[in-house]
């Protein structure tokens, strides 16, 4: 990728901090520069002042640079703030009439940073349920806390973002027409997806989850006989598994609180770790079962969700 270099792609943050519209410094919207834009970028990222004669191809009275009342820039290809409004969508926050609101700079900042921990928090929540757990833990649902952490991020992102976008279009149109756009609005459809996803697992498959492990049988599997030989052995999933060799399960007892000789198969749920860490050891009895409707659809949507994260990553890294 470092050897690979691409060309960057313009936003409209310059458009909103001088008041001048994309196509007054780009032939193509994130594109080629004008001689407007080259004496910008040569002077530091800071407007030559007008009516003094330094704007390439100035006259003094500042008309070669604003298009005068013609609303064109001196290259004729593009709307200036005081334009007539035609390609105004590719404006963004150039335009004349500005954005839909005017958030203070103390507010703008604060949203950015309420953003961007809200989008961390949710979507990291996702990839670490899929790097340290599997979705194969949750026996009884959906973690209650994973949800108090999952929900309020999820409500943070959607406003803010709602409120960020609002605070540099100028038009809805600004959204369908060019690059800048249409990634913000795979970027909210990706949202919406998720959200719905979200839904779908906490208040219908995770009810039925937690209805599954209730109504779960006890195990029949004979540990005492296991107990009485020297073994330390638990049961996962309808299988016992001998982990007596295991410095983590010394005398039956595991971080504290698991006990051996029981069907852990819910408790894992709760786990930094999945079923994964039983591969290590001897399977004694039992057998696979068939996994429960409902937690293949959590499977399902749990790989899904995972898939949309990285989508959104890659739509974030585009943008």
């Amino acid at each position: 990728m470092l050897l690979a270099p691409a060309p960057a792609f313009a936003t409209t943050d310059f458009a909103a901090q001088t008041d001048r519209p994309c196509a007054y410094c780009h032939v193509t919207i994130g594109g080629e520069l004008t001689a407007e834009g080259a004496a910008f970028e040569a002077a530091g990222f800071v407007l030559p002042e007008e009516g003094d004669g330094t704007t390439p191809g100035g006259t003094g009275d500042g008309g070669a640079t604003t298009g005068g009342a013609t609303g064109t820039t001196s290259a004729g290809n593009g709307p200036t703030s005081s334009g007539t409004g035609d390609g105004g969508a590719d404006d963004a926050a150039g335009m004349a009439g500005g954005p839909f609101i005017q958030l203070p700079d103390w507010l703008h900042d604060l949203l950015v940073w309420a953003h961007l921990a809200a989008m961390t928090t949710w979507l990291g929540a996702i990839i670490f349920v899929h790097v340290v757990q599997t979705p194969r833990v949750a026996g009884q649902g959906i973690p209650r806390g994973y949800l108090r952490l999952a929900w309020p991020a999820i409500g943070t992102l959607g406003l803010s973002g709602v409120l960020l976008t609002l605070n540099i279009i100028p038009s809805l149109a600004t959204l369908t027409e060019g690059r800048w756009g249409w990634l913000l609005l795979a970027k909210i459809a990706l949202y919406v997806v998720l959200v719905s996803v979200a839904a779908m697992a906490t208040f219908v498959v995770s009810p039925r989850l937690r209805r599954l492990a209730e109504g779960a049988p006890t195990s029949a599997v004979d540990h005492e006989s296991h107990r009485a030989a020297g073994r330390v052995t638990v049961e996962y999933d309808g299988r016992v598994y001998d982990v007596t060799e295991s410095r983590l399960w010394k005398g039956g007892r595991h971080a504290r609180r698991h006990d051996a000789y029981q069907d852990l198969t819910a408790a894992l749920g709760g786990a930094p770790h999945g079923p994964e860490v039983f591969e290590a050891f001897q399977a004694l009895a039992g057998q696979d079962t068939v996994m429960p409707r409902p937690v293949r659809a959590f499977v399902l949507l749990a790989y899904g969700n995972l898939s949309l994260v990285l989508a959104v990553l890659l739509v974030v890294a585009l943008w």
